[in-house]
């Protein structure tokens, strides 16, 4: 559990909540361009190039919109070198705004990028994991201290406001603060989930026929069979089978019949709905093109949230339909009873089996749990289900 969690991001652990709360790079891109407008305008910071700082500040403002743009769900996982790329953005900001000050003296405690450049690694922590932000901490460190001791020695030389080492340490000192902070966040996130899922479960003592399942397939099964059982159960007892017995052996041979072909002909996610407040829309019947992972994905999505035909705890619609291009579209709408907190815990796991499992996963939760996905699907000259051919057809078994 201690080792992984370096290499796991806070979003990797609990995808559902960080999914759910996208929008920390934009409050720190927010937060970047008000402290930069702050130190450039009130505190008049902005020199004899302002131009030169106003494009870097665009271009650390621009690094953290590239982080809530790299990591929508849609774009797939957020790499290293997405990461990388924000970086570069900072790191050019850090140097153009070193650069326009070049020959002039500047409040070196007010310079605004090392603050910003701290920000993105906040903006960056939720999608990184412990090694990864400590890597792009590194770089921006060494860019930062290089910049930092060529402003001092050569670019503002002679600044009397602050020794030369002090003047380095200022610098640094916010990019160091956001490095360590980000990683013992990260960690401690990654621990503290590792240890709540790997938890041992809390198995409750009783009776095997306490089991909720159990006890509806055998009351299922005793009600379909009690006529038949009964019809058995009389002509035991009387010794003879009349006509008016095989007549009814007959017909509850035919409603059996009827209902195990109606079972068979039905589909999954039907037979799911079935007693439940839940509506089916598939008329191309596109379920059964579903994979054994997808199909327990759902099920499981949807058990979780409706609960059981005896205590339901909400309500779903679900529609399947064919794209244009060959593919599965599935939707789904669910409206649980479930407390919020409770209904994110019981999400997180349901959402990372469907991401890997199907495409173009999009998610959003509140009082209505809105679920959009797509599926490669199969052939339509494709079965799923192998049956067996009847008696005497060509490789069917031969009636004796």
């Amino acid at each position: 559990m201690t080792a992984p969690s370096w290499g796991r991001s806070p979003r990797d652990a609990d995808p559902l909540s960080w999914f759910t709360t996208p929008n920390l790079p934009l409050a720190a891109a927010g937060l970047t361009l008000a402290h930069g407008i702050m130190v450039l305008g009130p505190l008049g910071q902005a020199g004899e190039r302002p131009l030169v700082q106003v494009a870097a500040l665009g271009l650390a403002v621009l690094s953290m919109l590239w982080v809530h743009f790299a990591t929508r769900p849609r774009r797939g996982a957020f790499t290293f070198v997405r990461a990388l790329i924000a970086v570069a953005f900072a790191s050019m900001a850090l140097v153009f705004s070193a650069v326009g000050y070049a020959g002039e003296r500047f409040a070196i405690e007010l310079w605004w990028p090392p603050l910003g450049l701290a920000l993105l690694l906040l903006a960056l922590a939720p999608y990184s994991s412990a090694l990864r932000l400590a890597a792009l901490g590194a770089v921006l460190l060494a860019v930062t201290a290089v910049t930092a001791v060529t402003m001092v020695l050569v670019v503002v030389p002679d600044n009397p406001s602050w020794p030369p080492f002090s003047s380095v340490a200022i610098t640094l000192f916010p990019i160091v603060s956001g490095m360590v902070g980000g990683v013992v966040m990260i960690r401690s996130i990654t621990l503290a989930l590792s240890r709540w899922i790997e938890r041992p479960l809390e198995m409750l003592v009783g009776h095997p026929r306490d089991n909720a399942l159990v006890s509806a397939v055998d009351e299922l099964t005793s009600n379909r069979i009690a006529p038949a059982t009964a019809l058995i159960k009389s002509v035991l007892e009387r010794g003879v089978v009349t006509a008016a017995d095989t007549e009814r052996a007959a017909a509850l041979a035919e409603r059996l019949r009827g209902e195990l072909t109606g079972e068979a002909d039905s589909t999954w996610i039907e037979r799911v709905a079935a007693g439940r407040a839940m509506t089916v829309n598939d008329p191309d019947r596109l379920a059964a093109r579903l994979d054994l992972a997808q199909r327990t994905a759902m099920r499981a999505l949807l058990d979780a949230l409706l609960g059981g035909a005896t205590a339901q705890l909400g309500s779903a619609r679900v529609e399947l339909r064919r794209t244009d291009d060959g593919a599965i579209a599935v939707a789904l709408r669910i409206m649980s009873t479930l407390p919020e907190g409770r209904r994110e815990t019981f999400l997180a796991p349901y959402y990372v089996s469907l991401q890997s499992t199907v495409n173009n996963l999009r998610w959003r939760t509140g009082p209505v749990t809105a679920v959009e996905f797509e599926v490669a699907g199969t052939p339509k000259s494709r079965s799923l289900v192998q049956r067996t051919p009847e008696p005497g057809t060509p490789g069917g078994p031969v009636a004796r």
